[in-house]
């Protein structure tokens, strides 16, 4: 019987062409909320900024019931970005919540408190209040003392000492946000200034957490923006591989309107980033109570830095002007997209609406056009994958993930009937191709959007029209059966091979009893291994197929696992 083991070459969907973009000129949208972090290395002082808050804490506040208490008033003109306060005056308050470390271990174990540092309004009956303006810092231990309450380890990711995160309004720039972090931690410390703040800040722990732009429009234009959103949502889900979120929150707030939260912005020719971006059109909750002409009752279209994957560290304050440049291009295009003009922009108390200044954005063309043919792509890239040669594995977990809307490792072994360590490899090749995406531990299969899923499942069904759920559980039958004779096969063979040497050994006395026996095989039992790279006629993904099949049995395949503990080995 002749084997065909011919190789399929992969679609590359990276191959296809980029959006177009132009350059486009248009009111700048504003920077509403930022917020950067830094980690001050400062264990080797005598008291760390973090034990200065805490003595400031128990020196002014010394028991959680009086928080928050104010620990200082701030003038308004020392400062340049602060401004006259509406009502009273403006003061910093602080309070206390308690941190995941502590010291010691279960009952034993004491946690420690963060401390929070928030700008407040004080009116003269002593209530504090909040406005549009806002400055509050997050004081955090770095020490290698502390540890979580089971005992576990807390790494750091730049060593030990004060973690400060500052989050504030209408600033333009990062060098604004830590200008304001320097000014809050010099107002209410006394042993500190700006030489130490400098000698002890870790520049690599700059990271910026927050960063918001928006503009608000006339209400009259928010159908058309929602419908832009929801259309943007849809376009990206047709390139796959991204985590979209779309509309699942207007239930549960009231006040949002449409909102997706994707890491693939670049499949609509926006910059390719490494973090989330969240793209919203909201309004004010009770935003009907208010007459049209003020600014309350209109929507506002905001795209934010949304967080990164686990792995990743959040952007670099060196990143902060090409972060905002994005963020100002996602909301400059939907809203050109949308079809809103700057005579529909509304101005408030911190933004100009229509007077705000123009600027250069880039802005992409031909988005549904590019993303079409990623979409055709991917089922150009199923339909191949599912009339794979010499075997219907991969057809079978194609169908198993289209009809079960996901599954996991366990569930394609079961309903397959393949090996696992075959199911695992496919699924990699197909994640790599970005026909499929695995997500989550325990791990998922599935397509990487509702259209890609709804294209996979026409695919399969035109590939084989008369396929049935019994015909792919009857092959997984045949496998496994298949398996157990190769297995019972080779636990013959084994025994065979051990009886011929205890009877050899028995005859002419144990090789291994007589130091100068020779254990070699002869030639003709010597088995011919060679390294699979040295092998013109077979691939991976040939001898995935011919172990499918079972015309290669596992027991034949070996692999160096000292080096790769992920292997099991």
């Amino acid at each position: 019987m002749s084997i065909d083991l011919s190789n399929v070459s992969d679609s590359d969907l990276n191959s296809l062409p980029s959006p177009d973009l132009d350059t486009e000129s248009g009111p700048k949208p504003v920077a509403h909320g930022g917020g950067t972090q830094c980690v001050f290395n400062d264990t080797s002082r005598e008291r760390t900024i973090y034990r200065q808050f805490f003595d400031l804490w128990r020196n002014r506040i010394g028991d959680r019931d009086n928080e928050p208490g104010v620990v200082a008033e701030l003038d308004h003109q020392d400062y340049d970005w602060l401004g006259y306060p509406e009502a009273g005056r403006w003061v910093l308050v602080l309070k206390s919540k308690g941190w995941m470390g502590g010291t010691g271990e279960g009952e034993d174990w004491s946690q420690y408190y963060e401390y929070k540092l928030l700008l407040r309004q004080q009116d003269e009956d002593g209530n504090l209040n909040t406005n549009g303006k806002s400055c509050s810092l997050t004081i955090t231990p770095q020490l290698s003392k502390l540890n979580y309450k089971d005992g576990n380890e807390i790494t750091y990711n730049h060593g030990e000492g004060s973690l400060i995160a500052c989050a504030t309004t209408w600033a333009e720039t990062s060098e604004e946000i830590e200008s304001r972090m320097y000014d809050l931690l010099l107002t209410v410390l006394d042993d500190i200034d700006v030489s130490r703040l400098n000698a002890d800040r870790n520049d690599d722990s700059r990271r910026i957490w927050k960063g918001e732009v928006h503009l608000r429009h006339d209400i009259g234009s928010k159908q058309p923006v929602i419908d832009t959103i929801s259309k943007s949502e849809e376009l990206i889900a047709y390139g796959g591989r991204s985590e979209t979120q779309a509309g699942k929150t207007r239930q549960r707030e009231g006040y949002l309107e449409a909102v997706i939260d994707a890491d693939r912005w670049d499949l609509l020719g926006f910059d390719d980033t490494k973090y989330d971006i969240e793209l919203k059109c909201y309004q004010t909750d009770g935003w009907h109570e208010y007459p049209r002409d003020h600014h309350a009752r209109h929507p506002k279209t905001e795209a934010a830095y949304s967080g990164v994957d686990d792995d990743e560290e959040m952007p670099h304050v060196d990143e902060w002007d090409d972060m905002m440049a994005t963020l100002r291009s996602v909301v400059s295009s939907h809203l050109q997209w949308a079809g809103v003009g700057r005579e529909q922009l509304i101005a408030d108390d911190y933004q100009s609406g229509s007077a705000r200044p123009v600027y250069d954005y880039n802005h992409p063309t031909n988005r549904r056009e590019q993303l079409r043919e990623r979409f055709e792509a991917v089922g150009t890239q199923v339909r191949k994958e599912a009339l794979r040669p010499n075997t219907e594995a991969v057809y079978d977990i194609l169908q198993t993930i289209a009809t079960e809307r996901g599954a996991t490792y366990d569930l394609l072994e079961e309903r397959t009937g393949l090996a696992r360590s075959t199911v695992q490899y496919h699924c990699r090749r197909l994640d790599e191709s970005e026909v499929i995406e695995r997500i989550g531990n325990p791990v998922l299969v599935v397509f990487p959007s509702l259209a890609a899923l709804d294209e996979s499942i026409e695919v399969l069904r035109e590939v084989n029209p008369d396929e049935q759920v019994g015909d792919i559980l009857d092959r997984a039958d045949e496998r496994r059966e298949r398996r157990k004779q190769q297995q019972e096969s080779d636990a013959d063979n084994d025994a065979n091979t051990a009886a011929e040497t205890t009877d050899s050994d028995t005859a002419a006395g144990s090789v291994n009893s007589d130091p100068k026996g020779d254990n070699s095989d002869t030639p003709e039992e010597t088995p011919n291994w060679q390294p699979l790279s040295d092998l013109d006629n077979i691939t991976v993904e040939r001898l995935a197929a011919a172990v499918d099949n079972g015309w290669v049995p596992g027991r034949h395949i070996k692999m160096r696992t000292d080096l790769y503990e992920w292997a099991g080995g």
